[in-house]
């Protein structure tokens, strides 16, 4: 009888701290998969088009991996949607800094002697800085529409597709937008704008 209750107490015990981490592993899975969508829809209206959301929620939902054991699950989503924001901001600092669509090959081209001092190159990189910084102030859907139009050069219809408004709404968005960014920046660089 003694060798029984010896021999049952040899066998290991499971590890508690492992059932532990599988099951947050679970949790923060099945958290992620409920989130998607409604993260989605959040960004689209942070983003320039479908893809841009698509691929920062993923990024988002990626950052948030590094959470997963340091916060509890009532702090996961507040978190992931931060993260989200910083990522869709991140994503149009990219996009206004490269202007990858605007790109000119220069190859076989004449390239004419710089006519700009640079006095006046500085003062245009300074002029450019402040329009860009006017563009980061502007309200959410007024600088989404003013992006969708100036940026990927959308008609008015196709931004009011794009962002489940009307093409009335289209316009005043982009007359507040003009208006708050002549303001903060000046008529002088208008024809930027």
């Amino acid at each position: 009888m003694k060798d029984k209750r010896e021999g049952a107490s040899m066998r290991p015990l499971p590890d508690i701290q492992a059932i532990d981490v599988r099951a947050n592993a679970h949790r923060f899975e099945a958290f992620l998969r409920g989130q998607f969508r409604g993260l989605l829809q959040f960004l689209r209206a942070r983003t320039a088009s479908e893809q841009d959301a698509e691929d920062a929620a993923q990024e988002s939902m990626a950052k948030l991996l590094r959470y997963r054991e340091s916060e509890p699950p009532s702090a996961w989503k507040q978190l992931l949607y931060r993260i989200a924001v910083n990522v869709a901001h991140d994503q149009y600092r990219v996009a206004l800094s490269h202007h990858s669509k605007d790109h000119v090959a220069l190859d076989g081209l004449e390239i004419a002697a710089g006519e700009h001092s640079p006095e006046q190159r500085a003062l245009y990189d300074q002029q450019v800085a402040r329009l860009t910084r006017a563009i980061l102030e502007l309200p959410p859907k007024c600088q989404r529409v003013y992006l969708l139009k100036r940026v990927h050069d959308l008609s008015h219809a196709q931004i009011a597709e794009r962002c489940g408004i009307s093409v009335k709404m289209v316009e005043k968005h982009l007359t507040t937008a003009l208006a708050q960014l002549r303001r903060k920046v000046g008529d002088s660089s208008t024809e930027t704008l």
